[in-house]
C-alpha cells in the first residue's frame, strides 16, 4: 500500500491540477447520483480525493471521505470541514463497521484497483440491506476498443498512467452481481455512441 499512497500522493501534489479537478463529466455523474439517492443517513465516498464533489455530498448525508493519499485528504478538509474523513485503500479491508452506511458514492475509482472483487465485496459489507451503491468508470465498448487500438493505443494504455483495469457495462454489471448487489441501472455519459466517455451503474445490496 505504501508504494500506492507514494504514486497517489505524487497524483494530488496539487489538488487544482490533478485530473478530477478538470472532469467535466464530475457534475454531470453527481446529478444523477442526486437524482436517485434519497438525502439522509451516512453516505461513504470512496475515493474521495481532494472533496471537490463532497461538498455537495456532504449538505445532503452525513458523510464520510476515504482516500489513500493523505495529500489529498488535507486538501479535502480545507474544503469540507463539516465531513468526515478516513485514509485508506478501497481494495483492503474498509475501516467501517458491517451495515453502517445508507450509500456509496464512488467515481472514477475502480480503473484504479489491483482488487475490484475485495473493493467491491467491502463496499458490499458496509452498505446497510437495501443501500445504494453509485460508482462510475471509464466506458469501453467493442467499437471503441476498435479504435483505440487503431488509432490509440499507446496514449490509453500508458503502461506508466493511473488506469490499470478496463470495464465494460456487461463486465461490470456481472461484476456487481457476483458482489452481492441488484443492479438497477447503467447509463452512459459523454460524447456519443460507440466513442461514449464514461458509464455510471447503481445497485442495491441484496
Amino acid at each position: 500500500m505504501s508504494t500506492a499512497r507514494g504514486f497517489y500522493d505524487r497524483y494530488w501534489e496539487d489538488p487544482n491540477a490533478a485530473p478530477p479537478a478538470h472532469d467535466p463529466l464530475s457534475d454531470k455523474r453527481l446529478q444523477v447520483f442526486l437524482s436517485l439517492a434519497k438525502p439522509g443517513g451516512r453516505l461513504l465516498e470512496v475515493g474521495c480525493g481532494a472533496g471537490l464533489q463532497t461538498r455537495t455530498l456532504a449538505e445532503r448525508w452525513e458523510t464520510v471521505g476515504l482516500d489513500l493519499s493523505p495529500r489529498a485528504l488535507a486538501a479535502a478538509r480545507q474544503t469540507v470541514p463539516r465531513a468526515r474523513w478516513a485514509c485508506g485503500a478501497a481494495d483492503s479491508g474498509l475501516p467501517f463497521a458491517a451495515a453502517s452506511f445508507q450509500a456509496i458514492y464512488c467515481c472514477e475509482v475502480i480503473e484504479h484497483l489491483l482488487d475490484v472483487r475485495q473493493a467491491l465485496g467491502e463496499m458490499h459489507r458496509v452498505l446497510a440491506p437495501g443501500g445504494l451503491l453509485f460508482l462510475s468508470t471509464p466506458y469501453h465498448g467493442l467499437l471503441k476498443n476498435v479504435a483505440l487500438a487503431l488509432f490509440g493505443f499507446e496514449r490509453h494504455f500508458d503502461p506508466t498512467g493511473p488506469h490499470i483495469r478496463f470495464f465494460t457495462a456487461r463486465s461490470l454489471t456481472e461484476l456487481l452481481r457476483q458482489s452481492g448487489f441488484r443492479v438497477e441501472g447503467v447509463r452512459c455519459l459523454g460524447r456519443f455512441w460507440p466513442v461514449w466517455m464514461n458509464m455510471v451503474a447503481w445497485a442495491r445490496k441484496e
